[in-house]
């Protein structure tokens, strides 16, 4: 009977390499997809949500003045570059609407700064603090995003 010596085999064995290679390697990209799926998903936790100091005296100022969608509809020159607390419904670019009502719709000129706010039709809305802007003849009232309360 002959001694075999543990090197008498070929170079590479396979059945080590998928384990001291391949898995860490799958681990290593399982744990970095991880990463890029988690810290964006909790990222909104760390978030310094106080707002801007000027926003709560326009706040103030936007419920002292109590500019309803209806008194701004009726006179919208006398509201322009005044501030509301509206409780907002975004859905899309053309569907943002007060309180949920599909007649009371808004053009708001820096969209994508806005939140998303789907919900269903009249359950859920968010207030926002919104400047109101110059209305265009044919369009929607117009308003500038400011801060999503």
């Amino acid at each position: 009977m002959e001694n075999k010596s543990p090197y008498d085999g070929p170079w590479v064995d396979f059945k080590r390499l998928r384990l001291f290679v391949m898995y860490p390697l799958l681990t290593a990209v399982g744990l970095w997809l991880c990463y890029v799926w988690l810290v964006p998903a909790f990222s909104g936790f760390t978030l310094d949500r106080s707002g801007d100091p000027g926003t709560a005296s326009l706040v103030r100022q936007a419920k002292d003045v109590g500019l309803t969608y209806e008194k701004v509809l009726a006179d919208p020159a006398a509201a322009e570059g005044k501030f509301v607390v509206w409780c907002l419904q975004n859905r899309g670019e053309t569907a943002v609407t007060v309180d949920g009502d599909e007649k009371k719709r808004l053009a708001v000129s820096n969209y994508f700064n806005m939140p998303l706010v789907s919900g269903s039709k009249h359950q859920s809305c968010e207030p926002m603090l919104l400047m109101v802007e110059k209305k265009a003849a044919g369009r929607p009232l117009a308003v500038f995003f400011k801060e999503a309360l």
